[in-house]
């Protein structure tokens, strides 16, 4: 509860309070698609600036992101001019995925990832690597940018069950999150994250203020990205140093 002016005690005014993560959340009642929500949610989010933090380096941010419906239309577009085939929406899984900058690191995530696939029975139909900008963003942010590729995945024929789909995607990031830890050198593995995997939902964030996220990603500003629902964070980190993976949204 707020004190009041009636009720401060000593040097404490609440009204200096600013030190809480911003989380907005923006959704069409009837599960309307559209791009606008997607504008409108980024909107939030940077009128949640004075909710995120940055050191004495402005442009580097605490991080912040969004959480939206895979908008398929746009990724199966795209998709067609890498030779990746997208059927109906749904019928494959994404994974957001930072990977090391370095390309031995990179490719020796992607050797274990195409190794853990063929184990779980799962064809990986290709890579898109996430077109970015990153013109506005910070010394300290830029030092550590990962690089960001969306992994695509068939599903199953066995698999007709939706959740049973989105758990076998779970347990494969999992999975590869932990062969990837246990095989490679730190050096090697330190920048591997899985920001999400789903055939539902992504996850687009990072090292960022509020308003970098739109001017990141260009994705986001594409009229064809379209979502029923936007969430959008804003991270003042309290006990941990700022960091590409530990921007919100998280994956649920």
């Amino acid at each position: 509860m707020e004190l009041n002016d009636n009720t401060q005690q000593g040097l404490y005014r609440s009204s200096f309070e600013h030190d809480s993560c911003g989380v907005g959340y923006l959704a069409h009642l009837k599960g309307q698609k559209s791009h606008e929500i997607i504008d409108d949610a980024l909107t939030i989010l940077e009128n949640m600036e004075h909710r995120g933090a940055c050191g004495c380096e402005s442009d580097t941010g605490d991080g912040a992101g969004i959480l939206l419906q895979i908008p398929h239309d746009f990724l199966k577009e795209e998709c067609i001019k890498l030779d990746i085939q997208l059927t109906t929406a749904g019928d494959y899984g994404v994974g957001m995925i930072f990977f090391p900058k370095e390309r031995a690191s990179k490719y020796k995530c992607k050797a274990l990832i195409e190794r853990a696939a063929e184990k779980m029975g799962l064809e990986i139909l290709g890579y898109r690597a996430v077109p970015v900008n990153p013109s506005p963003i910070g010394v300290t942010a830029l030092s550590a940018e990962p690089f960001i590729q969306q992994l695509f995945l068939a599903r199953p024929e066995a698999l007709t069950n939706d959740d049973d789909f989105e758990r076998k995607l779970y347990v494969f990031k999992n999975y590869i999150t932990k062969r990837i830890r246990e095989e490679l050198q730190e050096s090697d593995s330190k920048d591997f994250y899985v920001v999400s995997f789903s055939h539902r939902i992504i996850v687009y964030k990072g090292q960022l203020t509020t308003f970098q996220v739109r001017q990141y990603f260009p994705d986001l500003t594409d009229a064809r990205v379209k979502s029923a629902f936007g969430m959008v964070h804003s991270r003042f980190s309290t006990n941990t140093m700022p960091s590409w993976r530990l921007a919100q949204p998280f994956r649920f």
